[in-house]
């Protein structure tokens, strides 16, 4: 069996199969003795596999082991462990995955021109606070394992609500909202955005299943209007919205900026969404056209997160 088939059965990356295979042999011994025994290592290796959020001081109280702290990060990162920011993501019941899995088999078969046709929304939440977010361990290519993912959890001093969409070909929106009703969502965003479209037949609307996008109100009004919905999209399907990925890019340009008031967030949010959309004009089309891979990582997941 080979490093990489080993590490694929085992669910870890190829760099630590490599290092353990090659521990193993003898080798010259060189250089400062080692302060901790292979015994010892491994016993570090494992601890942090199966518990990866503890920190050094927490794996070296577990263990018991009389060595620094130091020399325990050094162990997980001579085995291919970095310490990251962990991805955070919403958890999955087993209906959502089902759900999830059964639309990324339906539209598998869309082609990245079907996709260049719909339109994609989503809305978020800014806020003017900044927290230090808690560290794990775990190797590359790992971010999005359950094992390695925080649940979502927000709060700030200030906070604005925004909406986006963003389309191939079609104009991009962001509107500033309040607290939300189907009417309100109707008239000062749906009809503010479809007015401006430069083709009214031939597109599909993308929404998520918040209550407000799936009341009869607003379910009618679409229907009335001729606008093609995805109806199907499914409930915790935010890493198969290209919007998410715009949001995400935002939130890191603004990442040590300091509003003082919520009119300034606003001009912050506004501001950097437009540099954005002017710097990189393919950059909206690329996550759309990533679609069908969006897809098919959701079924090699069975309906699990994917890196999106």
């Amino acid at each position: 069996m080979t490093e990489r088939e080993i590490s694929k059965k085992l669910g870890i990356s190829p760099s630590v199969v490599h290092y353990w295979l090659t521990k193993r042999k003898p080798t010259k011994k060189t250089g400062r003795k080692r302060k901790t025994l292979r015994e010892t290592d491994e016993n570090i290796y494992f601890t942090s596999f199966e518990n990866p959020f503890l920190t050094a001081l927490e794996i070296k109280y577990r263990l018991n082991v009389n060595c620094s702290t130091e020399t325990i990060r050094n162990r997980l990162k001579e085995i291919g462990l970095k310490n990251r920011v962990p991805a955070s993501k919403p958890s999955l019941t087993a209906i959502h995955r089902r759900k999830r899995l059964e639309f990324a088999q339906h539209y598998i078969h869309w082609s990245p021109n079907d996709w260049s046709k719909v339109i994609f929304s989503d809305e978020k939440i800014f806020s003017s606070a900044s927290h230090g977010p808690p560290r794990v361990w775990r190797p590359d290519g790992h971010r999005f394992d359950e094992k390695y993912i925080v649940s979502s959890n927000m709060s700030g001093r200030f906070t604005i609500a925004i909406w986006v969409c963003i389309g191939y070909v079609n104009a991009i929106h962001l509107i500033i909202r309040p607290t939300m009703n189907s009417e309100y969502y109707i008239d000062n965003i749906l009809k503010i955005f479809i007015r401006e479209l430069e083709d009214k037949s031939n597109f599909y609307f993308m929404h998520d299943r918040s209550p407000i996008h799936t009341s009869h109100v607003t379910s009618n009004w679409l229907i009335n209007n001729g606008i093609q919905v995805l109806w199907d999209w499914p409930p915790k399907g935010p890493d198969m919205n290209p919007v998410e990925n715009v949001f995400a890019e935002m939130e890191r340009k603004l990442t040590n900026r300091a509003p003082r008031n919520r009119e300034e967030l606003w001009d912050l949010v506004r501001d950097t969404f437009q540099e954005m959309m002017n710097e990189n004009r393919n950059y909206v089309k690329k996550l759309i056209l990533s679609m069908p891979k969006r897809l098919q990582l959701v079924i090699e997941k069975e309906g699990g997160w994917t890196k999106y």
